[in-house]
């Protein structure tokens, strides 16, 4: 049973086999690289029964633009289409409809009862994307070294560059052997992003350390941005068209910046730079105590009691007696009234009602305006 089984399984394989096949592509979703290609069948095709891992001799691969497509047999590239347009395929399996004659049929059907009526051999077309991926992002850092010639300042900060990278296929064969390997049918950009990335930030680094070699000042790096971009992309063109079939079309930085905490220790060693100057530096204080008058004034007690917090009111003397020694009837005065004692000095803004109110002051560590006996912030007590 086992050999009639065969033959009428080889019989059957090889005949369904012998039409030719049309293969076809629509357009390539971006983001995927590559994808096989399947057999153009309609309703009215009687090519429903072959095996798709078998190509018919003389069957023909249409390819579009920005497409290629390689035949891969049995692992291996036997053929290569990068010009859009119709492609005859040779190398198949013997076909009628390709002068393979009914002697070749005999001998198809011989080859497969060895199989025990299948076919021993695995035939697939693969269409691979040549358009441009866009929009692939990356992110570097790198230390640089910071100057300032005006204060003699030397500091070594962080440096970000944040942008995008784009490139295409160029080599579909390299890109074959290196990376497809014969993946499961389908390969997009995000399965090998990653150890992109990975090798864009090297050359990102590289370059940088060229470029930045020695000191560098903050407003001279807007201006290197189109080198890093240029130098990036070469290197990466120059090794990724042997090692992965791809070409890197354009990089683009969207920024280049000193992070966030160096980027203030910078700007604070520049501000104590212009404190130096007397003149600045009265100009700063009159400005912070403007700017603490304004955030008093929108205190809820009044900005009355900010201002009188920043120029206090002076005592109230008592009012001068008259020199009762001096006066011509001083002697005769038996009870001369004795002078009245001083009364401590009362502030005249203050109304009956203030007194047992908060006191508004001002912490000169904290440049804030305070109620409270002791500042929130630094502690310090209210004087």
């Amino acid at each position: 049973m086992g050999i009639i089984k065969a033959v009428t399984g080889a019989v059957g394989g090889v005949m369904a086999d012998q039409w030719l096949e049309m293969y076809y592509c629509d357009s390539i979703p971006q983001g995927i690289l590559a994808i096989r290609g399947k057999k153009h069948v309609s309703e009215r095709s009687s090519n429903t029964k072959g095996d798709e891992n078998v190509i018919s001799d003389g069957s023909v691969i249409v390819v579009n633009e920005g497409q290629s497509a390689i035949a891969v047999e049995q692992g291996k590239v036997i053929g290569c289409y990068a010009q859009p347009g119709e492609h005859v395929f040779h190398g198949g399996r013997a076909s009628i409809f390709s002068c393979g004659g009914v002697k070749g049929i005999g001998k198809e059907i011989f080859s497969r009862v060895g199989f025990g009526g299948d076919v021993a051999i695995h035939q697939y077309i693969l269409y691979i994307d040549m358009k441009e991926q866009m929009g692939n992002p990356f992110t570097v850092s790198f230390p640089i070294c910071v100057t300032d010639d005006g204060i003699g300042m030397q500091l070594t900060a962080t440096a970000k560059v944040k942008g995008v990278f784009s490139f295409r296929i160029t080599e579909p064969g390299t890109f074959y052997q290196k990376i497809f390997r014969g993946a499961s049918g389908t390969m997009t950009v995000r399965d090998v992003l990653p150890q992109l990335q990975a090798e864009y930030a090297t050359a990102m680094m590289e370059a940088s350390a060229k470029l930045f070699a020695g000191s560098l000042r903050l407003s001279d790096m807007p201006g290197k941005v189109a080198q890093i971009a240029d130098a990036v992309s070469e290197c990466m063109t120059e090794k990724w068209v042997g090692l992965r079939g791809f070409t890197v079309v354009s990089t683009a930085i969207e920024s280049l910046t000193v992070c966030d905490e160096d980027m203030r220790e910078i700007q604070t060693v520049q501000r104590s730079k212009i404190l130096r100057d007397p003149t600045m530096a009265a100009a700063a204080l009159t400005g912070a105590q403007a700017e603490a008058m304004t955030e008093a004034a929108r205190n809820e007690n009044g900005g009355f009691v900010a201002v009188r917090a920043f120029y206090p009111p002076a005592p109230v003397n008592p009012v001068p007696l008259p020199n009762v020694a001096s006066a011509p009837e001083a002697g005769k005065l038996p009870n001369v009234p004795a002078a009245p004692k001083p009364q401590p000095a009362q502030n005249i803004f203050l109304s009956p009602e203030d007194e047992n109110r908060p006191r508004l002051w001002y912490c000169t560590n904290c440049r804030k305006m305070i109620t409270s006996k002791f500042c929130p912030d630094c502690g310090a007590k209210r004087k």
